[in-house]
């Protein structure tokens, strides 16, 4: 359809007035980027082992209770996006609504999420491969050597472009959740000791109070990525559509995954038998997977390998996206804005990413070992998050009050913001009581450190008299009509 055809339908496609691919990315590969950043496979078999040691037989409701919350604080998500499109995403929107250094805040508090991401995954996915391999075939492939090699292959992936990249997330992603879903219903069709039962749903079940809070917690790590969307404002089409669409339908299709894949997974090894479960030395899903399909069990491997990666590609594409968006408002050094002319990627934002994958990945690894480095950074994260979350909560409520008054629904721009930030403060209260043993209990002190770290930057900025960047920090793309060059040359996804 041409131009002018689309003109005289009345479909007009808007794309951003951006150095980035505008119009890169269509729903399609929008949606693959919240989802494939969730990392459903990984999501799954990664964190069902402890989230079952946390609150036992009622893991399900830890992620049937984190789905509702994070469905909320995506409704909210949504109210921003639909007005507010930039590469900035919590930073953007939050300096625009709440105030330019609550906005800087919210951002270095990210700094604890999408940018340290990839490393910490593929180490840990790396361990898992390592003892995989060691306990199947006796062969010995280091953690570190995966983590080189994946780092090395996401950095690339990343560097090349945001089509690129979105078909690596269709690919891998894809495959991931198919083989994660087969896995969690066979369950059904071959329950354990005490076959299929809803002893799972019954929070009276659960092993401790503040065990299932701290599952809670996990939990809505386990969902985190739906919010990656929002960074890639300027490489998709209809910005303003296109972003709460995918925010939602991602959302909606994890809590689904989540809920019925953790319930078959303990029915299928057994509701009766879960002390063998929590202390299963190996992954308990390789386990169950080699008593259903034998030496197919490897598919499950790989679909945590493919889950993974496509996870580090989307968590990349997000973090180099806030980072030119700091960098191009003068937040951050200027030279992060710099874009590839060829690729239309932020070319010294990948570099530092790929940096930090393997600083913080091999650092954490070799410290506290891969494992407890999964466990600590995804807690960690969660109770960053939180506060961001809440401070983009507060946002919605500010910016349709002041600025789009005509707009303003009490429970979509207040209740819904409230109710949010009530439930993230009170999942975590009440899994820090009693406060839970180390590494896991050190997580809010380094939130706590981070963020004063933080103030200090912002008071530093302050006394050396550099805070143009306070005007632009709130600054979103303007729009123009698709032409039909970049038509003929839009991607699929």
């Amino acid at each position: 359809m041409t131009l002018a055809e689309r003109s005289s339908a009345n479909q007009p496609v808007m794309v951003a007035e951006t150095e980035l691919h505008a119009g890169a990315l269509r729903l399609p590969g929008m949606l693959m980027q919240g989802l494939t950043h969730m990392a459903p496979a990984t999501a799954l078999l990664f964190t069902i082992q402890f989230t079952t040691t946390q609150a036992g037989i009622v893991a399900p409701v830890a992620y049937l209770v984190a789905f509702p919350i994070v469905l909320v604080l995506g409704v909210c998500l949504m109210q921003l996006a639909r007005h507010l499109p930039s590469a900035g995403g919590y930073y953007t929107y939050i300096s625009r609504t709440v105030h330019p250094r609550v906005g800087f805040l919210a951002a270095w508090l990210y700094f604890l999420y999408d940018p340290v991401l990839a490393g910490f995954i593929l180490a840990y996915i790396g361990s898992v491969l390592e003892q995989a391999l060691k306990a199947a075939y006796g062969v010995t492939f280091p953690w570190w050597a995966f983590l080189l090699l994946a780092g090395s292959f996401v950095g690339y992936v990343t560097y090349r472009g945001i089509k690129v990249s979105a078909k690596w997330m269709v690919f891998l992603g894809a495959a991931g959740v198919a083989i994660a879903m087969v896995l969690g219903l066979w369950g059904f069709f071959r329950p354990g000791a005490g076959g299929i039962n809803f002893a799972a749903f019954n929070p009276a079940n659960a092993s401790s109070r503040s065990g299932l809070f701290l599952a809670v917690i996990f939990s809505i790590f386990a969902f985190n990525g739906w919010e990656s969307v929002a960074p890639l404002a300027e490489e998709s089409e209809n910005p303003r559509q296109t972003l709460p669409r995918a925010i939602l339908i991602s959302i909606l299709v994890m809590g689904i995954f989540l809920v019925l894949g953790s319930w078959g997974i303990l029915v299928g090894w057994g509701m009766d038998k879960l002390p063998d479960f929590i202390n299963s030395r190996e992954n308990p899903t390789f386990v169950l997977a080699r008593g259903y399909w034998g030496g197919a069990w490897v598919i499950v491997l790989l679909a945590l390998l493919n889950s993974v990666i496509a996870a580090a590609i989307a968590g990349n594409s997000a973090a180099t996206r806030v980072w030119f968006g700091m960098a191009r408002s003068g937040s951050l050094p200027r030279a992060l804005a710099k874009v590839h002319p060829k690729y239309k990627t932020p070319v010294n934002g990948v570099k530092l990413q790929i940096l930090l994958t393997f600083a913080v990945g091999l650092g954490l690894g070799w410290w506290i070992g891969p494992g407890k480095e999964f466990e600590f950074m995804g807690t960690l994260l969660t109770f960053a998050l939180i506060l961001t979350f809440s401070a983009a909560n507060l946002g919605v409520f500010l910016y349709y009050l002041r600025e789009r008054r005509d707009e303003f629904n009490v429970v979509l721009h207040a209740i819904f913001p409230l109710v949010g930030t009530v439930a993230l403060f009170f999942v975590a209260y009440s899994s820090l009581r009693p406060w839970p043993p180390p590494p896991i209990g050190y997580t809010p002190l380094v939130v706590a450190i981070w963020l004063a770290l933080g103030l200090l930057v912002l008071v530093a900025m302050k006394l050396a008299g550099k805070e143009d960047w306070l005007i632009k920090a709130g600054n979103v793309i303007q729009e123009r009509v698709e032409t039909d060059e970049e038509v003929s040359h839009r991607p699929m996804l």
